[in-house]
């Protein structure tokens, strides 16, 4: 941490204020950042400064030059004047029956995930799991994955995982523990209290329930710090009892998302992904209202979205109600014209119509949102509801528990898998009440925070290790299948409350007995499906909603002076329980693009009132207690709203996650978990160099994004489309048409920025994390990027993002550069890396107009840790450091179809390749496949009247085109939204 050298350092407000409305035209249309919607001349110096290849070259004389050309074909003459020694290949003879040591195969499992439960295929190579895909016949996932997801396979072989018992920092056994533990059956467990997170597995709440009957004296407790309990609360309010909404997005038209970030953080969400941008797809497009304090994924794809205050979520619900005939219409949210816009399109499509409120605003906010749909005839339509499929988690369950640690009445406390020592709100001094319980043990993948204050600590099994059942947000339940043994001394929580029960600890048998009981058929069929066959929950039609709630003020009213502070989970890291996990460490958070850390973010108003700059650092105060963090202008988050992501601030994540950002929980109460008003904020005049992706690789001020609106589509559906410029001459001869010509076409009406591709490609490739330095020199990796650029005001902007992988250009620029051919074209027309032929001059990068290329300046790759060599895809290369790289189309799956098609006589099927990215994705954004076939989804794709290629007139010819963003905003707001 440093002092500031020099006042308001990076952003030159001046030229902000006047800029921040959008009213000056010399700005551009679509800005990445605020420094470049400002121009700012320091921003220029040091965007040259981190990424040179945006400055002009330096000077070179002919002799320098004719002196490097000359080295440069030397050496790449040295390979061709020795061969190597020839040497026998020995095969391996003893393979497993039915399995090829260069064959890959899938296994369906499920994976909980960020609150959420999906069903998975796990790609594994002799016995070791090294990728995982959405299962497309789980209704969770429908084969779309999230970095979480993703990121579970390099979870599963870190090597910072617990290993073994430990008692007081000693190895010790299982039988060890065991044989303490056996007293509890003479006391009937008085004494005994169980916390755990929320239990989603059918089975662990069968094992909960029969502990307590075995110990009467027990009590079990549930806390989740990212949990659905004012969900609950809210329909436990509207209609008397606890129940989970089930939202159709494929048959809603118009829908209202009040401060719900149901792309982003909700259970269902890559269903929801899906339905949503199914929707999204012209002619006939729904439309979304969005209204949140702080932006998220949602919020990015309104077609109208209003920074709101969080109270003012629920004033702007009331107004609406008011509008729409159901109670008064006190508050006001929003203007008047703008809200009477959104309540007669309600009106115009009533039963096809949603409102919905997220998980942060508190319950009679949720009760609204259910009395809006039931005003407009949603239920039963666009919403269903069901029985909760978890117990609601609750912070006066974990409050009780502290009273009852402080009271001595505890003398045995057994955590399963939660870290209530790191993410227990500040206001349940969790550590120290448990230093007073006599016997203190923990369950968990690692030897955390709460770990360290325990006697004894215990290595719990992956899932990927283990056997158990989950049940998704509709109900559906998935059996977890182990895909390999436990590499460590693990067990799963089943095998613990089994051997505490007296129970045989065969997990498996277990569950078989409950879902399929002496029918081995339709085990094996769940198994190799990964779900139970009609598990989900049927609907029921809930009781009509008393309206009497609405007497009841939502918060108490605020100043309009007033700050207030919000928390949500972390974008990647959740609540901390990833914190450990490299790939979602350096994954660039959707929006604010920040990597390894967090921030406070702030709005462009509140930067130019408090001359803020990004990174400077503020004390940030509720009431007695108080932190330090640094800020992040976010265009579009209400003025007078302060958001802090929650997992950041570790003390014994792990070698990756330790000290990496602040703890916001600090902050936190458990009475108010989500937003704290009152908030004071003070500059200390100190600086902090965050590690942010929002100004690398940008393309010299060319506008990539092409954006519209519907009704211009459909007066024109070319509108998008400029005149095609004269090719120019080419020295390149016309290469005859193939067989196959592989392509891509992304679609940035669907895409989300979700980021699932970049980690997927990650997984793939084989690509290494690079650490926070590295990615503040703009040296990351991934070979897929998703850029986000904004489009209008400052203060409520719209957000396009565009995933950016190699373009595979039929006249590469990066080709005619390299002395060394280390980058050429095949017939199929990909871009290909030979990496043994490069010497690192990087001439290709310079010249790449896309900014795709990636290169090892240092040795990123782990080729010692014997864990991580396990993860790695053995279809795909570990580069070393002076080698560059970039995206393949994923060529190892190509050359995968090409065997299986030329094994079966046959030519490749259209679909029969699906890239990394395009698997990933939830919405399906991707199209990957023959454009030389006209019939193939790819050509069609690219037929579209939105297809264009990015920066074409550079007549690069780039196989990878776009489909232009589209919006379909309300046209009675006019230019008022």
């Amino acid at each position: 941490m440093s002092r500031a050298t020099t006042p308001a350092a990076d952003v030159a407000m001046q030229a902000l204020r006047q800029r921040m409305d959008g009213m000056d035209a010399r700005g551009p249309r679509f800005w990445r950042a605020l420094e470049e919607l400002a121009d700012d001349a320091h921003w220029r110096d040091t965007l040259h400064t981190a990424l040179p290849q945006l400055a002009a070259l330096a000077p070179m004389d002919r002799r320098r030059f004719i002196k490097l050309l000359g080295a440069s074909l030397a050496l790449a003459g040295l390979a061709a004047c020795s061969s190597p020694p020839q040497e026998q290949l020995v095969p391996w003879l003893r393979q497993p029956e039915g399995m090829a040591a260069d064959t890959a195969r899938f296994y369906a499992s499920a994976l909980a995930c960020a609150g959420d439960v999906c069903g998975v295929l796990v790609e594994t190579h002799m016995g070791r799991p090294t990728k995982i895909e959405g299962n497309p016949a789980h209704p969770a996932s429908l084969g779309g994955s999230a970095p979480a997801l993703q990121a579970a396979v390099l979870e599963l072989w870190d090597p910072d995982r617990s290993q073994t018992p430990l008692h007081r920092g000693v190895a010790a056994t299982w039988d060890e523990l065991f044989g303490e533990l056996a007293t509890l059956s003479t006391a009937e467990g008085r004494g005994l209290r169980v916390l755990s997170g929320a239990i989603v597995s059918p089975t662990l709440a069968a094992q909960r329930d029969a502990l307590l009957q075995k110990f009467p004296g027990a009590r079990w407790h549930q806390y989740e710090a990212a949990g659905q309990g004012q969900t609950l609360a809210g329909t436990a309010l509207a209609f008397g009892t606890p129940l989970q909404p089930i939202h159709h997005f494929d048959k809603a038209r118009r829908i209202v998302a009040l401060d719900a970030n149901f792309l982003g953080s909700m259970p269902g969400r890559l269903a929801y992904a899906r339905a949503f941008a199914q929707q999204r797809k012209p002619p006939q497009m729904n439309r979304l209202y969005a209204v949140e304090p702080t932006p998220s994924l949602t919020g990015a794809m309104a077609d109208h979205c209003w920074p709101l205050a969080h109270h003012e979520v629920g004033a702007f619900a009331r107004q609406l109600a008011g509008l729409l005939g159901v109670g008064s219409a006190a508050g006001a949210g929003v203007d008047e014209k703008l809200a009477r816009a959104v309540a007669d399109d309600l009106l115009a499509h009533k039963g096809q119509s949603l409102v919905l409120a997220g998980e942060t605003q508190p319950p009679p906010v949720h009760a609204l949102a259910h009395l809006l749909n039931q005003a407009l005839g949603n239920i039963g339509h666009t919403v269903d509801y069901i029985a909760p499929t978890e117990t609601a988690d609750s912070a006066d369950s974990l409050a009780s528990l502290c009273t009852a640690m402080n009271a001595g009445e505890v003398g045995t406390l057994l955590v399963l898998d939660a870290n209530p020592a790191y993410d227990a709100p500040a206001d349940l001094p969790f550590a120290q009440a448990m230093t007073k319980v006599p016997r203190r043990i923990h369950l968990g993948l690692y030897r955390d925070e709460t770990a360290h204050l325990c006697d004894w600590h215990l290595p719990m099994a992956h899932a990927l290790e283990s056997w158990s059942d989950l049940r998704a947000w509709d109900g559906t339940v998935s059996i977890v299948q182990p895909l390999i043994e436990p590499l460590y001394a693990g067990r799963s929580m089943h095998q613990l409350l089994a051997a505490m029960l007296g129970q045989p600890t065969d997990i498996r048998a277990l569950l078989q007995t409950r879902w399929h009981p002496d029918d081995d058929e339709s085990w094996n069929r769940s198994l190799r499906e990964g779900l139970i066959a009609d598990s989900a929950t049927t609907p029921a039609k809930p009781p009509a909603i008393d309206a009497g709630f609405l007497a009841a003020p939502t918060l108490p009213p605020a100043s309009p002076a007033e700050f207030e502070l919000l928390f949500r989970p972390d974008p990647t890291l959740w609540d901390g329980r990833y914190a450990n996990n490299g790939w979602l460490q350096e994954l660039p958070k959707p929006l604010s693009q920040l990597t390894w850390g967090n921030a406070a973010l702030i709005s462009p108003a509140l930067a130019a009132e408090r001359k803020l700059a990004n990174g400077d650092v503020v004390e940030l105060r509720v009431g007695d207690r108080q932190l330090r963090a640094p800020v992040w202008i976010m265009p579009g988050q209400a003025a007078r709203s302060v958001t802090v992501h929650l997992g950041h601030g570790r003390r014994h994540a792990g070698h990756v996650g330790d000290g990496v950002g602040f703890d916001a929980y600090g902050l936190r109460s458990h009475a108010a978990p989500w937003r704290e008003g009152g908030l004071q904020m003070h500059a200390t005049g100190e600086r902090i160099e965050l590690a942010a992706t929002q100004h690398h690789h940008a393309m010299e001020g060319r506008a990539p994004v092409r954006a519209g609106t519907l009704a211009e589509y459909l007066q024109n559906a070319k509108f998008l489309q400029p005149e095609e410029p004269a090719t120019p001459p080419s020295l390149y001869p016309p290469k005859p048409p193939g067989e196959y010509a592989w392509g891509m076409a992304i679609d940035l009406n669907a895409c989300i920025g979700c980021k699932g591709c970049t980690i997927a490609c990650q997984a793939e490739n084989n690509i290494p994390i690079v650490g926070a330095d590295q990615v503040k020199r703009g040296r990351e990796m991934h070979w897929i990027r998703v850029d986000r650029y904004y489009e209008g005001s400052a203060h409520a902007p719209y957000t396009h993002h565009q995933p950016v992988p190699c373009m595979h250009c039929e006249h590469a620029p990066c080709e005619v550069v390299c002395p060394v051919g280390a980058t050429v074209h095949d017939a199929e027309g990909l871009n290909l890396q030979v990496y043994n032929r490069c010497v690192g001059t990087r001439f290709c990068s310079n010249n790449c107009p896309y900014k795709v290329r990636r290169f090892n300046f240092l040795q990123y790759a782990d080729v010692k840790t014997e864990s991580l060599k396990a993860q790695r895809n053995p279809d795909v290369s570990v580069r070393n450091r002076g080698v560059m790289e970039k995206c393949t189309y994923c060529i190892q799956r190509i050359e995968t179809a090409h065997i299986a098609a030329d094994r079966d006589d046959r030519k490749i099927a259209d679909g029969e390749i699906v890239t990394a990215c395009q698997a990933a994705c939830p919405t399906q954004a991707i199209t990957f496949g023959n454009i030389a076939d006209p019939d193939s989804a790819v050509s069609h794709a690219k037929a579209s009247p939105l297809d264009y290629s990015l920066l074409a007139e550079l007549n690069t010819r780039p196989r990878t085109s776009y489909g232009a963003h589209l919006r379909n905003p309300n046209p009675a707001l006019g230019d008022d939204a």
